[in-house]
């Protein structure tokens, strides 16, 4: 019951990958679908971060290589079990599942796997020939290679490590190093080579090497450790007792006290509460591997043993971790993670486009006060002042206007727009029985309806399909942001146009944003310019829709009579609506468009 047990363990996860694996699902290898079948044998469970990461970097590389690889996976399952009959099993079942695949290559990950292979692999797979293990920890017992395989060495730099320690803790009188390891393959591997080279390099140290100590006892040694002890954390997935953890679990268990910071390996272990150090990417052993397959498919002449350069390394630190225990001396080119984000870097994007828009603005007035000084030059000062206002309430206008046509450029629309909205807005008023001035006032103001629109992240601005509910709820918030832009009470044109940027949402019969007013509560400019700018844009080709037909359009305004829209005013569009079209069509492109183009531009550079 026991070996039957064993097995199920191995075989009922790997089968359970392989079978809801999304190529299993894809056409088969006889359709002409994929160009080159592989199998990924890993030596541990998928629920191991190291096994998913090498993974990925596998897939990155063959996805980006312009081959359409089938890829199959198997997992021995090793930090549960090492039990040699269980893997005999493992192997005679295996080979009739194989028996009729012809696998272009195969990559074996860590040593397990590769014993396994050693041992049963040709009689699973006799005619694969391109076959490439990775993150193998020694190579001497493969000194002579092995037939027809690349074995990739992963060898961490314990030495670099153990330097990056004792110089950001030198301030401390450092006299014991101690390391954490387990009783696996890779830490037996591991252990022998460290402790070599503390014999070697750093003779002046004691050291400590626990390899059969359970988490507790780990704790214990490390809760009692003092200033003078630097501890390195090698791998741990397996106690004494067998009993196995995941690979995060130990680590934070065991870390909490220690008095000075704990260096680690492997990146995986970072976030566990290791400072980090000189540590190995499974991700990059996942690229080497994949890289060296697809140079076996071209041909390539490859060496049969590859071993570790450093390429696999880089140096790598917790800013928490860091701050915790006020450490510097951080070697130049260190990723560091959990680092805070500036402000700026949160909000480059967005402070750079405020930028352009503010040069453009400022340009603009530049150039006004230069027009209104020569004009002081030219008149006699009554007239001077009389023009001056005129002048400013003109500027207002145009800046409105500009300014509108600008957010609509960042939302992908044309300035025309803003212009078509201003100028139906403009007759829907005068048969609304607006006075004069209302409809001069509106006429400036409507363009300004979407300008919170700023404040948006482009991915929802410009996504070409159906916002989600979340992304929907972030689009509300440009009423509020355009109505805190403009709002200004001692400006009335500012403040009718903070009004309609906030009500333009609103519906007749309730239930809009942002504040869910219904009826005259709202006022009358943002229903106008309501219904104009719903009309325009049904009619406008988007990023997400077609242009609506005139019919369709129309119909629409109908439906939402009396729901979205005041009935006054559907009624007035409808029965006016060939000389809207009218008005439509007339609008013309101009020198707002300049501005698009630019904006167009900038963006593509900001990209880049």
């Amino acid at each position: 019951m026991k070996k039957l047990r064993i097995i199920f363990i191995i075989l009922i996860p790997g089968l359970f990958c392989y079978l809801f694996s999304p190529v299993v699902f894809s056409q088969s290898h006889d359709l002409g679908i994929y160009t080159k079948e592989i199998l990924i044998l890993q030596s541990y469970q998928r629920d191991y971060y190291h096994t998913r990461v090498l993974e990925e970097g596998i897939e990155a590389v063959l996805a980006n290589s312009g081959e359409k690889v089938r890829i199959r996976y198997e997992f021995l399952d090793a930090k549960n079990s090492l039990d040699f009959n269980a893997f005999q099993t493992l192997a005679e079942t295996l080979t009739p599942k194989y028996k009729e695949v012809s696998l272009d290559g195969l990559i074996i990950c860590d040593d397990d796997a590769l014993q396994f292979y050693n041992r049963f692999g040709k009689t699973i797979w006799p005619n694969t020939v391109n076959v490439v293990s990775t993150g193998i920890n020694s190579l001497r017992p493969y000194s002579e290679g092995i037939p027809g395989m690349v074995i990739i060495e992963e060898r961490p730099d314990v030495e670099k490590n153990i330097a990056v320690a004792l110089e950001q803790n030198q301030t401390k009188d450092i006299k014991t190093l101690h390391f954490i390891y387990d009783e696996t393959t890779t830490s037996n591997e591991m252990r022998s080579d460290i402790i070599a080279m503390l014999a070697d390099k750093y003779p002046n140290y004691q050291s400590q090497h626990y390899y059969d100590k359970t988490p507790d006892d780990l704790k214990t040694i490390i809760d009692s450790s003092g200033s003078s002890d630097l501890f390195f954390y090698v791998l741990y997935s397996r106690d004494k007792n067998n009993i196995t953890y995941h690979y995060d679990e130990v680590p934070q268990y065991i870390l909490k006290n220690a008095q000075n910071p704990v260096y680690a390996l492997w990146d995986f272990y970072l976030g566990t509460g290791v400072v980090g150090g000189y540590v190995a990417s499974s991700y990059k052993y996942g690229e080497s591997a994949a890289n060296t397959l697809l140079d076996l498919w071209a041909g390539q002449s490859v060496s049969s043993l590859i071993y570790e350069d450093g390429s696999h390394y880089q140096y790598m630190f917790d800013y928490d971790v860091l701050k915790t225990y006020q450490l510097s001396n951080v070697p130049e080119g260190s990723i560091i993670i959990n680092e805070p984000v500036t402000y700026f870097e949160k909000n480059k994007n967005l402070i750079i486009l405020f930028s352009v828009i503010t040069g453009v603005l400022v340009m603009i007035i530049g150039l006004l006060l230069y027009a209104i000084r020569e004009k002081n030059s030219l008149n006699q000062k009554t007239i001077e002042i009389a023009d001056l206002n005129q002048e400013i309430v003109d500027t207002q206008k145009v800046l409105i206007t500009k300014l509108g046509a600008v957010i609509e450029t960042r939302s992908f629309e044309t300035a025309n727009h803003v212009k078509r909205v201003a100028r139906v807005s403009s007759f829907l008023a005068q048969e609304y029985g607006l006075s004069e001035r209302d409809v001069a006032i509106l006429t400036a103001v409507s363009p300004m309806h979407d300008v919170g629109k700023i404040g948006i992240g482009e991915n929802i601005l410009h996504k070409p399909g159906r916002l989600s509910e979340q992304e929907f709820e972030i689009m509300k918030y440009h009423t509020s942001i355009g109505y805190e832009i403009l709002k200004n009470p001692e400006r009335e044109m500012l403040r009718y146009a903070s009004l309609v940027a906030l009500e333009h949402h609103e519906k007749w019969g309730g239930g809009g944003y942002p504040s869910g007013k219904s009826g005259e509560d709202i006022h009358v400019f943002a229903r106008i310019t309501a219904i104009a700018d719903v009309y325009d844009a049904l009619r406008s080709i988007r990023v997400y829709k077609d242009a609506w037909s005139q019919a369709d359009a129309v119909s629409y305004l109908i439906e939402e009579s009396g729901k979205f829209f005041e009935p006054k005013l559907v009624n007035i569009f409808v029965s006016n609506i060939e000389q809207i079209e009218t008005i439509r069509g007339a609008t013309y492109e101009d020198e707002l468009n300049d501005f698009s183009q630019m904006y167009h531009y900038l963006k593509e550079q900001m990209d880049e």
